[in-house]
């Protein structure tokens, strides 16, 4: 069965941040980086368990979209991935909060 995607406002935020920095280069940057986001994300609709659990805190899976992570969770009971946030890889992850759970 398929799984719909949503993103939490703070990974929205956080796409509209990535796009800001990216287009200070070539628009061909940002436009690939969400080309690749949109094609990874996607994939999720359908194998939502493909990518890790997260070492750190088993509650969220990891996917890596170029030089960035992006952190989401399952609901099963209602085929549901949530995007909670997308950080650039070469940020400090354990001082990241990824506390903002969705109730069960």
């Amino acid at each position: 069965m398929s799984y719909r995607v949503t993103f939490l406002m703070e990974a929205e935020r956080d796409v509209s941040d990535i796009e800001e920095y990216l287009s200070q280069f070539y628009a061909s940057t940002a436009r690939n980086f969400f080309t690749l986001l949109k094609r990874k994300v996607m994939c999720l609709e359908d194998m939502p368990f493909m990518y890790p659990v997260y070492e750190n805190d088993s509650y969220f899976r990891r996917m890596v979209v170029d030089d960035y992570l992006l952190f989401y969770s399952i609901d099963e009971k209602r085929h549901l991935v949530i995007i909670h946030r997308i950080f650039h890889s070469k940020r400090d992850m354990s001082k990241q909060v990824l506390a903002h759970r969705t109730p069960e």
